[in-house]
């Protein structure tokens, strides 16, 4: 049963990271297409905070 968990968590670690990606680079391009300069910070920021996020969830399962 702790298999599985462990499993499931680091499923949920990886969708989290692949989602905040697809949104960095939804930041990037709008920025892009608006013609705003501040994306990448905003892309950076996002992927932080799903990193962030991920280590959380993961020391919290330690």
């Amino acid at each position: 049963m702790k298999r599985s968990f462990r499993r499931l968590g680091g499923l949920f670690a990886v969708v989290t990271l692949v989602v905040h990606s697809v949104l960095a680079a939804a930041l990037v391009a709008h920025a892009r297409l608006t013609g705003r300069d501040d994306g990448r910070k905003w892309a950076v920021a996002t992927l932080f905070g799903g990193l962030l996020g991920v280590v959380g969830y993961v020391r919290a399962g330690d």
